[in-house]
């Protein structure tokens, strides 16, 4: 168990304590293997096709250097950094930048959509800056520990989310193998994520309070859609904070014999966010969970959490799953909180 005292706290416990609702029920008889809100690669356009597979290639290799960690961390550096030299990121982000246009213009579809989004976002978002960091010889060595999960992450994220863009890598990530909550802890407890805004380029730190230890997941490819939610819940809190960085608590409860991971982040927006979630939801922030409202995005990323979270308990809507509680938002004062249950593994 862990809390960063070195970091500023946004949560308050008594606005924790209204996150966690007094029951959340599990309507699934089995359980939910992680396996909701995927494309097949043949559905995407072909120039869409020819760059998701170069992206998942291209991170395949810095993976390969970042993660021998048998070599040491200034060896590695030297490393990514020639190979990025070879392979410039610019024109990754070039290419992640005209990503699922083609693909859009071929018609409508909401689960595509979805795919596109976190094949575009979830852990590249950091990644990208970082590597451009690398290829600069601007961060130090020991960031290579943080590309690894990142790049890592959005593999497994990519292939999960796209059918036959790696099928036995993916087969293997169906097997039964436990995850535990420190997987979680390791990739975010005093993480610093390079954030893009207006007025440039600008560190967030992320405070993680972990109140429980065992395990959340029966499989990779389980988590891998548990982390779809996670980072696309603390990307939007480091797009929006605004001092004081992040703040996320993994705890579990009920309390005394537990069967949910509870996830809770926060952060503090500017008054003009403010203003405009309670212009837009009132007393009711959570009703962003139902997708379609961002300041900077397409809110797609809230809908996905929801209908991840939906999927793992047997919920069909996300209105179910706000009103039962399995996930929500608060908004008191300048904080900005939103949080989600997971079912825990059975013993």
């Amino acid at each position: 168990m862990e809390e960063h005292e070195d970091l500023p706290a946004v949560w308050d416990e008594a606005l924790l304590a209204r996150t966690r609702p007094a029951l959340v029920v599990n309507h699934r008889v089995d359980r939910f293997r992680g396996e909701a809100l995927t494309a097949r690669l043949s559905a995407l356009a072909p120039e869409d096709r020819e760059i998701a597979r170069g992206l998942y290639e291209w991170l395949g290799a810095v993976e390969g250097i970042a993660g021998a960690t048998g070599d040491p961390p200034e060896e590695r550096a030297r490393r990514l950094r020639a190979h990025l030299d070879a392979n410039p990121v610019g024109r990754r982000v070039r290419a992640m930048q005209s990503f699922g246009r083609a693909t859009a213009a071929l018609g409508s579809d909401p689960v595509i959509a979805k795919v596109l989004h976190d094949v575009r976002g979830g852990p590249l978002t950091g990644l990208m800056m970082m590597l451009q960091m690398a290829e600069a010889g601007q961060n130090p060595p020991e960031d290579l520990l943080r590309v690894h999960f990142r790049v890592r992450d959005h593999r497994k994220i990519m292939r999960g989310a796209l059918l036959e863009l790696d099928d036995p890598r993916r087969e293997r990530d169906r097997a039964l193998k436990r995850h535990d909550v420190q997987l979680l802890v390791e990739k975010w407890s005093g993480a610093r994520v390079p954030v893009e805004g207006e007025g440039g380029v600008r560190e967030v730190s992320v405070r993680l309070d972990q109140r429980f230890d065992g395990s959340v997941c029966e499989s990779c490819i389980e988590f891998t859609a548990l982390d779809r939610v996670l980072y696309n819940l603390i990307n939007n809190a480091l797009r929006h904070a605004r001092g004081g960085g992040v703040h996320a608590v993994l705890s579990a409860v009920p309390e005394g014999e537990p069967t949910d991971l509870h996830v809770a982040v926060a952060n503090r927006v500017d008054a003009a966010d403010a203003a405009a979630l309670r212009g837009r939801f009132g007393a009711e922030p959570g009703a962003l969970f139902a997708g379609g409202y961002s300041t900077t995005g397409s809110g797609l990323g809230m809908r996905i959490c929801a209908d991840m979270v939906g999927n793992a308990y047997g919920l069909d809507e996300p209105e179910d799953c706000i009103d039962g509680g399995y996930l929500g938002a608060v908004l008191e004062g300048d904080v900005f909180g939103a949080w989600f249950h997971w079912p825990l593994v059975a013993d």
